[in-house]
């Protein structure tokens, strides 16, 4: 498992050295005089020796080089820095132990409260009052001048618990040195307490993510989503939590469930910082450990021999890469690699440094003493003891319950074929009842339609044509009569009646005959 390296945050230090770089941070192992070539640099760096980014140097006292000299020799220095990152000691521990934690801010309005007292006062408060132990590693006044005699001490931390323990304000005293204070401002939640949440959707809705996130979880306080360096999201959502042992729960747990979905949980692992010499804008070495003679604008890379007398032209221009930003920058390519080879030597010391690697680096003799063979058996009636008589009947009953393990899987192939055709037919009489309903639909449709015209016609024939003929039969009766009455043509007149009985019968809805 990959562990995390306590890299500080942008806000706490600054990404180069300068003259008080170490913050009460010393260098105990000894420098050797950098006389060795690069041949040797590998074999340095693995025997834990302080190497250094440029790796090829001239000892300046004996040669007594000229002017001319000493620019070829800063010049070929930065041209190995760009090619050849040799990770020092002294960037991995500027990564890893200065200050992983932002400091918590007091603000005292008057009066002269010193950091021994402050230091003393919060932590008795909180082992009296509260029962816990602080780790606190430097109380500094700040450097920031106020006005109105008001005054900030900055107070770091060394672990993610007591970190969040001083979150709350509910934990610290009300006074400290018969003074009030206040904060001034929340410190940002540091990458010791953060978590990563895997593979949400990007269609989801957030808002109603992140409500449900903070109704069960409590201790979470800001959830974001991350971007990619097109700054557009991505599936991976950060974490931010005020509570250290929250964070331990869900990280081991490694998932978390949001609106009855699971999500993995990963570690928040943040880029480490990488250390910046401010007058050479060389890469791994304090300021106070370089060798170059002029101060180097980070702005315009020009060497001068005192940056207080320099007129920047602000023309950005960097040392490593010759592009249009400054020196110092991190979004420098060459400043990127060498990122990305201090996180790679990093987590390659924390692999080492595990108790797994340490035991499998040790030569392990045999010796059979140790090993003794195993006892002879006393005597051939444990064959037949009775739980062994068992066992054996076990053993031989294996076959059959292989056999009937196959019949049964046989069945089982069956019967899944059989599903299978019965989902199939099911289908095929589920598409045909549809295709049977839409015609049912389509046939009544046609029958209303039909209904109409009949309807049409009926009223056509009975209120139309069959008055209009009665009326003809009528006029033909009184021209088939003579002036007596008598009918002219006798056939014609039974005809006649037996149209006005058959019109009857139709308007009535009679049957007739013709």
């Amino acid at each position: 498992m990959i562990k995390s390296f306590n890299s500080p945050l942008s806000s706490v230090r600054r990404p180069f050295s300068t003259d008080e770089s170490d913050d009460g941070y010393c260098i105990v192992k000894n420098k050797k005089k950098q006389k060795q070539n690069t041949r040797d640099e590998s074999q340095a760096l693995n025997a834990g020796e302080a190497s250094r980014v440029n790796p090829t140097t001239i000892n300046i006292v004996d040669t007594n080089p000229d002017h001319n000299q000493i620019h070829a020799v800063n010049d070929n220095q930065h041209r190995l820095s760009l090619n050849n990152f040799v990770i020092t000691n002294e960037s991995t521990r500027f990564a890893q132990t200065r200050y992983p934690f932002p400091p918590l801010v007091l603000r005292f309005s008057s009066g002269k409260v010193t950091v021994n007292q402050i230091k003393e006062s919060l932590l008795d408060h909180c082992k009296k009052n509260h029962q816990f132990d602080v780790q606190v590693i430097n109380c500094r006044l700040s450097s920031h001048i106020f006005s109105d005699n008001e005054y900030d001490i900055l107070i770091y931390v060394k672990d993610a618990a007591s970190f969040s323990f001083l979150l709350d304000e509910a934990h610290w005293p009300s006074v400290i040195g018969n003074k009030k204070y206040f904060f001034p401002s929340t410190p940002a939640i540091p990458p010791q307490l953060c978590l990563l949440i895997k593979n949400v959707d990007l269609h989801i809705d957030f808002y109603e993510f992140c409500t449900d996130i903070r109704t069960n979880y409590s201790h979470i306080k800001n959830i974001i989503r991350m971007k990619n360096k097109f700054q557009n999201d991505i599936k991976m959502v950060k974490v931010e939590l005020t509570s250290s042992s929250a964070r331990d729960e869900l990280l081991n747990k490694k998932r978390i469930i949001v609106n009855y979905i699971t999500y993995d949980i990963i570690e928040y692992l943040a880029p480490p910082n990488v250390l910046i010499c401010s007058k050479c804008m060389a890469l791994g070495h304090f300021k106070k450990q370089c060798t170059q003679i002029k101060e180097t604008c980070r702005t315009c890379g020009d060497q001068v021999e005192d940056m207080k007398n320099h007129k920047c032209s602000n023309v950005e221009k960097c040392v490593h890469c010759g592009r249009n930003h400054k020196s110092s920058s991190l979004k420098c390519p060459v400043v990127k690699s060498f990122r990305a080879e201090l996180t790679r030597k990093i987590l390659q010391i924390d692999n080492q440094s595990s108790p797994d690697s340490r035991l499998l680096n040790k030569n392990v003799i045999f010796n059979s003493t140790n090993f003794p063979p195993p006892p002879a058996p006393k005597s051939s009636t444990l064959l037949l003891n009775p739980m062994m008589v068992k066992l054996d009947e076990l053993i031989n009953k294996l076959p059959k319950v292989k056999d009937r393990l196959d019949k049964f899987e046989a069945k089982h192939d069956k019967f899944e074929q059989f599903i299978f055709d019965k989902n199939r037919n099911d289908e095929t009489i589920i598409q045909n009842m549809n295709d049977m309903s839409n015609n049912y639909m389509i046939l009544k449709k046609d029958v209303v339609q039909q209904n109409l015209f009949i309807e049409r016609h009926e009223n056509l024939f009975c209120k139309l044509l069959i008055p209009m003929l009665e009326d003809v039969f009528t006029f033909i009766s009184a021209k088939n009569q003579n002036q007596k009455g008598n009918p002219l043509d006798a056939h014609l007149k039974c005809r006649i009646n037996r149209y006005f009985i058959q019109m009857k019968k139709a308007t009535e809805g009679k049957p007739f005959s013709s």
